[in-house]
């Protein structure tokens, strides 16, 4: 789990941060790995180009059977 964890913050924010977005590991429960997107990815309409990019970076280094949830948390003043 702590392997999945550093991978994400090592690899995959950076990324999206460089993009005016943010993502963070919510949980891992057993091969679920549940993810947040927010900043610019919760609010960005190509974001699905996102969850794609991590769900593959993640199958290709931790395996297929690993399964990536999102959810999205808009700025408290988008949430309308």
């Amino acid at each position: 789990m702590n392997k999945i964890k550093q991978f994400i913050d090592e690899f995959i924010r950076p990324r999206v941060q460089a993009d005016g977005g943010e993502v963070v590991v919510d949980s891992i429960n057993n091969s679920v790995l549940h993810l947040v997107l927010m900043g610019e990815c919760a609010v960005c309409p190509g974001n699905c180009g996102v969850r794609e990019w991590i769900t593959m970076q993640v199958h290709e280094r931790f395996g297929a059977q690993m399964q990536v949830v999102f959810s999205v948390k808009k700025r408290y003043f988008q949430d309308k």
